[in-house]
């Protein structure tokens, strides 16, 4: 059997917990004496789905303090068991949870669990992600003015736009360790739309308003500036937010 083929077979015996597949898996390999070839297949499941639950925990902890740590590692077990990890990088896993989350039952009754874990993990991605770049103010002013229309703004790396039907910022923010304050968060209050970004090491949820909110959705498209103010006229006065969003740092790079 080559390595790949081994390979596939650990697979199905691990994760697909397959009968024939451990069977055949067992004459590969040497147990310990105190435990058979199966057993060590199932202390490795063991381990490893403990090293995954963790991972989700670390990655989403305000979800797992909102529904309880015992039943957090519930709900991670089922989740590995249809996502297993396919990357060498511990940090790549989780992506699909908040996913798995909107259609898990037993969460039915808190509909902005998903939400929350989106948040969480654009979170993650964003804190490990490529650094914001500072505007390079001199390189635009030597733009011709014959050119401006041609302008492509970028948003900062990495940067997430999130909408939600619930306060899911106020949600994350009263399950912080370090929070002090009301704790109240009225589920009543309408949706929110988010703007996640780093700058250095500093996180921002900033949280634009409706006009704003349409000129970041624009320039995330990477539409020329001329395009923009085009599709966005009598909505949105592009020519005076511009500088706002500049001054805010929510533009960092552009291109012709």
């Amino acid at each position: 059997m080559d390595a790949i083929g081994l390979q596939n077979l650990f697979y199905r015996a691990v994760y697909e917990r397959d009968s024939a597949s451990i069977e055949e898996l067992s004459k590969h390999i040497k147990a310990p004496q105190n435990l058979t070839a199966a057993e060590s297949i199932a202390v490795y499941r063991g381990n490893a789905i403990g090293n995954l639950s963790k991972t989700l925990m670390s990655t989403y902890p305000v979800c797992c303090q909102l529904v309880g740590e015992k039943f957090f590692e519930a709900t991670a077990v089922k989740y590995i068991d249809r996502f297993p990890c396919l990357s060498p990088d511990l940090g790549d896993y989780g992506e699909q949870f908040p996913d798995f989350l909107a259609n898990f039952e037993p969460v039915a009754d808190l509909p902005y669990l998903p939400d929350v874990a989106r948040l969480e993990w654009h979170w993650h991605r964003v804190f490990c992600g490529e650094d914001t770049r500072e505007l390079d103010f001199q390189r635009l002013g030597e733009v011709p003015q014959e050119k401006w229309g041609e302008l492509i703004f970028y948003l900062p790396k990495n940067g997430v736009l999130i909408e939600s039907d619930y306060p899911i910022h106020r949600i994350w923010e009263v399950n912080q360790s370090d929070y002090q304050g009301d704790e109240v968060v009225n589920l009543e209050s309408g949706g929110i739309k988010i703007f996640l970004w780093r700058k250095d090491y500093d996180m921002r949820i900033d949280l634009p308003n409706d006009r704003e909110w349409e000129l970041l959705k624009a320039f995330q498209t990477h539409y020329a500036f001329e395009v923009v103010c085009e599709k966005l006229a009598g909505i949105v006065d592009v020519g005076s937010l511009l500088p706002l969003f500049v001054q805010r740092g929510w533009i960092d790079d552009f291109r012709l």
